[in-house]
């Protein structure tokens, strides 16, 4: 990476390319080079065959947005658009934790849940898309809502949004007030603060990373016995808690997942926040070397 540029992303679709357009003309001026080709990560399903944006499951206002070529005619620029979570799988894929795996689940846990599978270091898109999308495969029917729209996907049970509300909700069924997170207002409590608890042996924050943990390993087992890939690489803020989310996830898969596919190794993220933009670069480097082939 030759330079980084972070901005709070401004409300309104507008807003948010005519930031994304002065953010890359920085970029590229402080990096020193002539830009030839843009990758485009989005945190949301997307649609590669119209290059449109389906939905933000965290923001309103991107519904059928044509992303890419927004970008491309304000850059001047080829764009390859991908989902984050395809984006930051690639990269890992390539440059991160698969190391010589050839075939990778990437699972992203942070305010949601997003997913990638990379064969041959290529992105396993599927047929409308929507491969990879582990965060809304349903591990607790009737559970809690979820974004989309549906009951007890894995993204309500196990992303960094879920831990602050399940938190919320023991701390409101119980009276006892020696978790430490009774000293923070409940209605502010993030998923990184009751992590953070966790780590420092809050009995019920200990709890709720558990119960995390737990349906992520089942719903990563799920996913292996589907695909058996090689390695199964953990994204995301909420996995950087170490040990006390990981063993949990590890221990939960090894009790969900096919005997023959016990030994699949379940490790964390090497490229951290980067992860993204890494892949997206990726995408754009991958899918202009694919058209430019004979």
């Amino acid at each position: 990476m030759l330079a980084v540029e972070r901005q709070r992303t401004p409300g309104g679709v507008e807003r948010a390319i005519a930031t994304l357009t002065e953010m890359a003309a920085r970029v590229g001026q402080a990096a020193g080079v002539e830009f030839s080709v843009v990758g485009v990560g989005f945190g949301g399903p997307v649609d590669l065959a119209s290059g449109r944006i389906r939905r933000s499951h965290q923001t309103s206002g991107w519904e059928d947005i044509p992303l890419g070529e927004m970008l491309a005619e304000r850059l001047g620029l080829v764009s390859h658009l991908a989902n984050d979570a395809n984006a930051g799988g690639l990269a890992e894929a390539l440059f991160g934790a698969a190391g010589r795996a050839s075939s990778l689940l990437y699972v992203n846990v942070g305010t949601g849940i997003g997913g990638a599978i990379v064969v041959d270091g290529r992105i396993h898109v599927g047929a409308t898309s929507t491969a990879g999308e582990i965060g809304h495969c349903i591990v607790l029917p009737d559970g809690p809502e979820c974004t989309c729209g549906k009951r007890g996907c894995l993204e309500a049970l196990s992303a960094g949004a879920a831990l602050a509300r399940r938190a919320k909700e023991l701390l409101a069924e119980s009276e006892e007030p020696a978790s430490s997170l009774r000293a923070r207002c409940v209605d502010d409590l993030t998923g990184r603060e009751v992590g953070h608890a966790a780590a420092q042996g809050d009995a019920l924050a200990l709890r709720v990373v558990d119960e995390a943990a737990r349906f992520l390993g089942m719903g990563i087992a799920n996913a292996v016995n589907l695909l058996d890939p090689e390695v199964v690489v953990l994204g995301g803020g909420v996995p950087e808690m170490g040990d006390v989310f990981l063993r949990p996830v590890r221990r939960s898969f090894q009790e969900h997942v096919m005997p023959s596919a016990a030994c699949t190794p379940v490790v964390p993220a090497e490229l951290g926040y980067d992860a993204g933009v890494i892949g997206a670069a990726a995408v754009a480097l991958t899918e202009q070397g694919a058209r430019s082939e004979p």
